[in-house]
């Protein structure tokens, strides 16, 4: 039995996106036979429930609570990873490892390895959950910039990113694709592929309803590229389907409502938001969209849709991973 440290830019409960999900079954998993401890951000107004739910599965829970406005800024480290990377959550993590003292420490995301600095005699690994980063037009990160100081950030990043891998035990990655792509950036990185999976006992096919005429996207849209493929699909392809299909009915479900994709609300375009159960939505006779363009790794939501026995139409870039 190993005592494992996650540490996370994002509270894993509940689970409400791709990488939560990922973190919440990885965490539910090994707490089965390790001590599993979590220091995670959490945000400000944060139910409660969110933490006990996690002290259900974890050894122990340490939330951090995250203010933008609080943020470490120095001229070697990107704008994106600076908003992660707070005093509070240093003195968390100092505090943390001398109570638990862990056998083992994993970071995910790229926004939360500037930590490893602060990790000495105890191996780390890093989870790279998308390598899109390392493409200007993939990466998501300060997509509220104009594209000219985005350019010097991205510069930025990718530089620091090929760095501070170097620190690290080893990298994981979610896809064979994305352990070529890494190996080709930093071929000295140890890079290992644990993919992303999905509960085949929550997510399964049941009886096929027939035919209706509905689509369904589902994504936590605070999460750029979700924002941006459902918005990019309402301008340039939906009213092309209409045209074929004049009764057809898009289901945009899913948490972290935007201002652009609340506007996207019209007769025959329903914004559901979070709904308490995802799988009424992830059925037949539904279809399932995937006009994801940003981004690498691996799309959860088009494996919960695989497993669901929903028809899933993709961009290239949602099924590569």
């Amino acid at each position: 039995m190993k005592k494992i440290l996650i540490i996370s830019p994002y509270f894993p409960y509940p689970p409400r996106d791709g990488g939560k999900v990922r973190l919440y079954n990885l965490i539910k998993h090994l707490s089965k036979d390790n001590e599993v401890y979590l220091l995670a951000y959490i945000e400000p107004g944060a139910s409660p429930d969110s933490i006990r739910t996690a002290k259900e599965v974890c050894k122990d829970v340490f939330p951090v609570v995250r203010h933008e406005d609080k943020r470490i800024e120095r001229e070697d480290i990107p704008r994106c990873v600076s908003f992660f990377y707070t005093q509070a959550m240093i003195d968390e993590l100092k505090r943390v490892l001398d109570f638990v003292q862990p056998d083992l420490v994993q970071l995910d995301f790229l926004i939360m390895t500037e930590y490893v600095k602060h990790i000495k005699n105890i191996p780390v690994f890093y989870t790279e959950h998308d390598l899109g980063t390392l493409d200007f037009n993939q990466s998501y990160h300060d997509r509220d910039l104009p594209d000219n100081l985005r350019y010097v950030e991205w510069r930025k990043l990718v530089e620091y990113e090929k760095n501070i891998i170097n620190k690290f035990k080893s990298v994981i990655v979610l896809t064979d694709r994305d352990k070529n792509i890494m190996k080709k950036f930093n071929p000295d990185a140890k890079t290992v592929v644990i993919q992303t999976g999905v509960d085949i006992d929550f997510f399964n096919a049941g009886k096929n309803l027939g035919y209706e005429k509905n689509l369904v996207f589902v994504g936590h849209y605070k999460h750029y590229p979700n924002a941006d493929a459902i918005v990019y699909f309402v301008r340039f392809i939906f009213d092309k389907i209409i045209k074929k299909i004049p009764d057809i009915k898009l289901y945009v479900v899913g948490s972290g409502l935007t201002e652009d994709v609340r506007r996207l609300e019209k007769e025959n375009i329903i914004i559901t938001g979070e709904v308490e159960d995802i799988r009424q939505y992830l059925k037949c006779p539904n279809i399932f969209i995937a006009p994801v363009r940003l981004g690498g790794g691996i799309k959860g939501k088009v494996l919960e849709a695989m497993a669901s026995g929903v028809p899933a139409v993709a961009t290239q870039e949602a099924a590569d991973g």
